[in-house]
């Protein structure tokens, strides 16, 4: 076998110095580990329309060693190998193509390759194959450890360029010494040489938990909605999660949580979701909130958490001289950099209309009407956009309390006419009532009515007798009237 394959690197070496019109071409293939590498071998003069054999050969250790090759009579011979992942798809080798193709390629596949053409006239190409493959050590890590990525490239040549990317945007880290999960993804090593470029990608996993991506999210919630505060595992043992806490902004000291605070149940461990929703969030409710548990990793318990900050929305509003004001008010609002509020009006089937009334963080109505009456939409932006929004609803009462306090100054001494002009009326009425109410009492006892109503008829009958008599005889006779 050896004899036969130093005779074949001969025949190639011989082939390109006796042959005429032989020509050789040095090119260079760079693929992926795992991929599909094709190996071009064109006759780009076409001359060659049915050649009598094709012959696909690599060097090893300056050795030929057969890689695929077909003899005059049609015979076709692969290495021992099951399955053979070496194969020429161009039937019958049409349109002069002789290129072969190397499934699942590894590093051992890496090297020089020579395509060599018998015919009428002959040809011979020489191809370079280079494999390019990305790890990582370890493969799986926990957030937070360090983690190394690697591009290696075999055969290694001996100028090499070659640059990172995660998730198709460019990156310039080669060592990760405190990997969270905005590191995992899909990592690509580009490399070019000789003019010719290729690329490998390999996927870095990073157990901890994969929602939210990083501690000091902020969640926007308006009071009386709801909200959820996600936390959701990655992929792996997980011993004991979705604790959740409570803390302030300010001192960091822990904090009840709310009431209307639901957790998804702890059973089945093997869930990776352990979110929790506030049904119906309140003023006050703001805070921080912390989602934790436990992972192992190779026998290694291993803490991992995250905390976000939930930010309470709601519409403060304040009335003076029949203007109203409404101010769109955040528990933290270091994140906000313009607010809208916008006026919306509800149609028929459900149908709304959206009007942009102000760019401002609050809002002022002046002479307020019944055509104001209804809902006021803030909503707060960020440099990445809509952050969230809050709605007010303006009710009939508002409008008259708005009327009332922009009309008072004129109507003070009307006001207090009225109550004067009620006072009295009311004094007058309670009057008659009490008289009423007596003459009531009075006609409860006629027996008493008889006796008071003779007794001063005989009084009148003694004064008028004694006036007379006074007159006639010009002395006291009021005992003769008795």
């Amino acid at each position: 076998m050896h004899l036969q394959q130093k005779a074949q690197l001969l025949l190639v070496l011989g082939l390109a110095l006796v042959f005429e019109g032989v020509k050789c071409w040095d090119q260079e293939v760079i693929v992926a580990y795992g991929s599909v590498a094709l190996l071009p071998c064109v006759d780009d003069s076409s001359a060659l329309s049915h050649p009598s054999a094709v012959y696909w050969s690599r060097i090893v250790d300056n050795k030929m060693m057969t890689v695929w090759r077909r003899e005059k009579s049609g015979l076709e011979f692969r290495p021992v190998k099951s399955p053979s992942r070496v194969f020429c798809p161009a039937p019958n080798f049409g349109k002069g193509n002789y290129s072969l193709h190397i499934t699942g390629v590894t590093e051992e596949d890496g090297g020089r390759y020579i395509c060599k053409v018998e015919g009428k006239t002959s040809m011979m190409k020489e191809i370079m194959l280079r494999i390019v493959k990305v790890s990582f050590s370890p493969p799986i890590v926990m957030e937070g450890f360090r983690v190394d990525t690697r591009c290696d490239i075999s055969p290694i040549p001996k100028i090499r360029r070659h640059h990172w990317e995660l998730n198709g945007k460019a990156a310039d880290k080669a060592v990760l010494y405190s990997v969270s999960q905005r590191d995992s993804g899909n990592w690509t090593c580009r490399v070019s040489h000789n003019n010719v470029v290729g690329k490998a990608t390999a996927f870095l996993q990073v157990r901890g938990i994969s929602t939210p991506l990083a501690d000091s999210s902020m969640v926007y919630a308006a009071v009386g909605s709801s909200v959820s505060l996600p936390c959701v595992f990655t992929e792996g043992l997980v011993q004991h999660s979705g604790i959740w806490e409570r803390s302030s902004t300010a001192r960091n000291s822990s904090l009840p949580l709310p009431s209307s605070l639901h957790q998804r149940s702890l059973v089945p461990l093997s869930s990776l979701d352990r979110s929790a929703w506030i049904e119906t969030v309140e003023n006050g409710d703001e805070g921080i909130y912390t989602c934790s548990g436990i992972m192992k990793l190779e026998n290694i318990k291993i803490k991992v958490q995250r905390s976000m900050q939930l930010v309470v929305a709601r519409v403060l509003s304040s009335s003076s001289k029949g203007q109203m004001t409404l101010a769109c008010h955040l528990s933290n609002f270091s994140q906000v950099t313009s607010y809208e509020w916008l006026r919306v009006i509800y149609g028929v089937n459900n149908t709304q209309t959206v009007t942009s009334v102000s760019k401002s963080t609050s809002l002022k109505i002046p002479n307020v009407s019944e055509e104001d009456i209804g809902e006021w939409m803030c909503r707060y932006y960020g440099k990445d956009g809509l952050l969230g929004n809050v709605t007010y609803q303006l009710h009939r009462m508002g409008v008259q309390m708005g009327q009332s306090g922009s009309k008072s100054g004129n109507k003070v001494g009307m006001v207090m006419g009225l109550g004067s002009l009620f006072l009295v009326m009311f004094l007058i009425l309670f009057q008659l009532y009490k008289n009423y109410r007596r003459k009531k009492m009075v006609l409860l006892y006629p027996a008493m009515e008889t006796i008071v109503h003779e007794a001063a008829t005989e009084q009148e009958r003694i004064e008028r007798c004694q006036a007379k008599l006074n007159e006639a005889c010009g002395g006291d006779l009021k005992s003769v009237c008795v």
